[in-house]
């Protein structure tokens, strides 16, 4: 008797194992979202593909990055998006899974870790047989970042809200002018893209650097062109900070608008 009803029992659990087998079966199962990038590390200024392979084709993908926005700019376009990092340190990039755009809640997630160095990212103008330059989308705004003020002076990330293909497109090093009335000047013309360098596989945003070297202390005027158009504000400079007056939220903006001394 007490082997039959082990027996009753083993083919009840068996049995109990089958339904559940059959129920996951039967939803077709599910593949796990996952992130991919395109560097483990980059360096400040340098464009970083995250890739999200999506488990149904027809998701919705949001991104963020668990920084200040000020410090990350996030470019997406399908299950891509291109990310730039201001400020050096560990972030973590995290893609969120939605049935379609209006759906408020996300089916599922996706996160990876990223290091952000310390160094300055200057490879996109790097030696190039081919050359092409196009000029600054019309609509286009150059976003500004001042990133360090030490001794040798302050160095400011440029970089366009816009893509300009995938051959890592950029800004260069706009050249200050010093009037003799103690004004900065400088301006934006073109982008500059480079055939033979290496690509990416999605349209990144021109990126570039601005450093103002040898600063003298007290205020100076500031006037920076693009398309046509100058703007104008000052940049006071102490002993121990920069600190941008600019009152434009659109074409040429900055942020943050005070930067300590390193």
């Amino acid at each position: 008797m007490k082997k039959m009803t082990g027996i009753c029992l083993l083919s009840c659990l068996l049995v109990a194992f089958g339904i559940s087998c059959s129920k996951n079966n039967s939803s077709g199962g599910t593949t796990k979202s996952t992130l991919s990038l395109s560097n483990s590390s980059v360096k400040k200024g340098q464009p970083l593909i995250a890739t999200a392979n999506i488990s149904q084709s027809s998701a919705f993908v949001k991104w963020s990055v668990n920084a200040p926005s000020a410090s990350t700019y996030i470019s997406s376009s399908g299950n891509k998006s291109v990310m730039l990092f201001s400020n050096s340190g560990n972030y973590t990039i995290t893609a969120n899974y939605y049935l379609d755009s209006m759906a408020s809640t996300p089916y599922d997630s996706s996160s990876s870790p990223i290091l952000v160095t310390d160094s300055v990212y200057t490879d996109s103008v790097a030696s190039c047989n081919a050359i092409k330059q196009v000029g600054i989308n019309s609509g286009d705004q150059i976003v500004l970042t001042p990133i360090s003020y030490s001794d040798t002076g302050l160095v400011v990330l440029a970089h366009t809200q816009q893509t300009y293909g995938t051959n890592y497109p950029s800004l260069g090093f706009p050249q200050i002018t010093d009037s003799s009335d103690g004004a900065y000047l400088f301006g934006f013309g073109s982008v500059t893209e480079y055939p033979c360098g290496s690509s990416t596989s999605v349209a990144t945003p021109a990126t570039g650097w601005v450093s103002f070297a040898h600063l003298t202390n007290g205020a100076h005027e500031l006037i920076i062109g693009l398309n046509g158009t100058v703007y104008t504000g000052s940049l006071t400079v102490t002993e121990t900070s920069c600190t941008f007056s600019w009152n434009y939220t659109s074409g040429i903006t900055i942020s943050p608008l005070t930067i300590q001394k390193q």
